[in-house]
């Protein structure tokens, strides 16, 4: 129970305003978490219901509403301030689930089908935008030695709002019926609108505080901003795919996520494949991803309760993600000899518990250390266009690819080049992140330097 003490030091560690600002980002968190993970199964037998040759299209449809959308929430962004930003983007979404409901009970299967389509892009364009809002004002309000600190602790929040979502689902779909499931999610989101405005009123104030090794941190209301104060962003819609284009660190990033999605598609709709082969009953189907869903949430949650955050610390950003890379490059080696639904759900567990338990906070932490426009406006261009970018390119290659009528193991092998590249850019990428946050720290004990000697003149 080492995780436990672990725990303990670093909560010990904060000031009591800080522990409500983290208390209060594990709440929202878990809420938004719960609520997407109500909707998820939902949309994994939707998008097989349609068969797998139209998964391709869907990923196709869903990078191109990702064009439209992006510049709209610029916009919304530009002109916004964060306590504004959180309750517009998540009452849309909830209102969008409103009209859901409303469709899905027109009569009509022709109708029916069409919103199932419909649904999938939905969910797609939600979970990205969900998850980035709430990433985007951690990254604003924490620098990247507190981000390193709180951010695997906060995002555990998330893992349980997962298994209580996946767990809710599968005990009252027959009860409620997949429509009425869906005022779940909506009240949810309420709530976490609620809690999101909690955390950013409950900025810390300049305080000295020790992290977990007992290195001395001082954390001034410089590094945390109040709300109420903080500008909207500004600029233009496309400013943060301009700055994407300008700065090679973003650049990178991107890169990184792209190869990770072509990878993370790839096992998809393999996955598809498999399921459909070895398991043609849509109730057994969706049995099995909420299986799934449930052994990858515990551990996640054993992830990062235990692992991220000591990672973080003592091995620094690139050791966090390249672990992925290494856990997928034998995921693809394991498919590739043994194509069955038992070394398809072990891959399928650990890559996922990877993802969220590890690579997702070391992700983010890599965003702490760039402007705060670009926090939000780059970040999402990032999160959103250029993910379901990597879904739409990877399902397209993969339809392609399957025209050859190349066996399963050859498909994989194919990937293979890909996640060594992979590796090798998370590894970049990770030193790239120390090198900024050593920089940045510098940089503001001259400012601190330079203001305490003209105090003293």
């Amino acid at each position: 129970m080492g995780f436990i003490r672990q725990w303990q030091t670093q909560w010990t560690a904060m000031s009591t305003d800080q522990r409500r600002r983290a208390a209060w980002a594990f709440a929202w968190f878990f809420c938004i978490l719960l609520a997407y993970f109500v909707i998820r199964p939902v949309r994994e037998t939707m998008g097989i219901q349609g068969g797998t040759k139209q998964l391709p299209w869907l990923f196709l449809g869903t990078f191109t509403t990702m064009l439209i959308a992006v510049p709209i929430y610029s916009f919304v962004v530009a002109r916004c301030q964060r306590k504004r930003l959180v309750p517009i983007v998540y009452r849309f979404f909830a209102l969008n689930l409103l009209l859901f409901w409303l469709a899905m009970h027109v009569e009509s299967a022709e109708v029916h089908v069409w919103v199932a389509r419909c649904f999938f892009i939905w969910t797609s364009v939600f979970s990205l935008f969900n998850t980035s809002v709430f990433w985007s004002v951690l990254a604003d309000l924490y620098d990247s030695r507190q981000a390193k600190r709180v951010f695997g602790m906060i995002a555990v929040g998330g893992t349980l709002g997962a298994i209580v979502g996946s767990l809710l689902t599968s005990l009252l779909s027959t009860i409620l019926g997949v429509q009425n499931l869906l005022w779940l999610p909506i009240v949810l989101l309420e709530v976490g609108v609620f809690c999101a405005g909690r955390m950013m009123k409950a900025e810390p104030p300049a305080v000295d505080v020790h992290d977990s090794d007992g290195v001395a941190e001082s954390e001034s209301s410089a590094d945390a901003k109040s709300s109420d104060d903080e500008p909207a962003p500004g600029g233009g819609i496309f400013e943060g795919i301009t700055h994407v284009a300008r700065s090679p660190y973003l650049a990178m990033i991107c890169l990184f996520l792209l190869l990770g999605q072509l990878t993370g598609t790839h096992f998809y709709l393999v996955q598809a494949e498999l399921v459909k082969e070895f398991i043609p009953e849509r109730d057994a189907q969706t049995a099995l991803f909420g299986k799934l869903n449930l052994f990858t949430q515990l551990l996640t949650l054993g992830l990062q309760a235990g692992v991220v955050g000591l990672v973080l610390r003592r091995m620094g950003v690139a050791a966090a993600l390249v672990l992925l890379p290494i856990v997928c490059l034998l995921a693809l080696i394991g498919l590739g000899l043994f194509p069955s639904i038992a070394v398809l759900a072990i891959s399928d567990v650990l890559r996922r518990g990877v993802v969220y338990g590890v690579t997702v906070p070391s992700r983010e932490v890599l965003f702490t250390v760039v402007d705060r426009a670009d926090k939000y406006k780059s970040k999402s261009f990032i999160d959103t266009v250029v993910v379901r970018g990597g879904d739409a390119i990877s399902g397209q290659a993969f339809a392609f690819i399957r025209q050859w009528h190349l066996g399963l193991a050859a498909m994989n092998a194919l990937m293979i080049p890909v996640v060594i590249a992979w590796g090798i850019l998370a590894i970049y990428l990770g030193c790239q992140q120390t090198r900024r946050a050593a920089a940045g720290e510098c940089e503001s004990k001259a400012k601190a330097d330079g203001v305490a000697s003209i105090e003293n003149v």
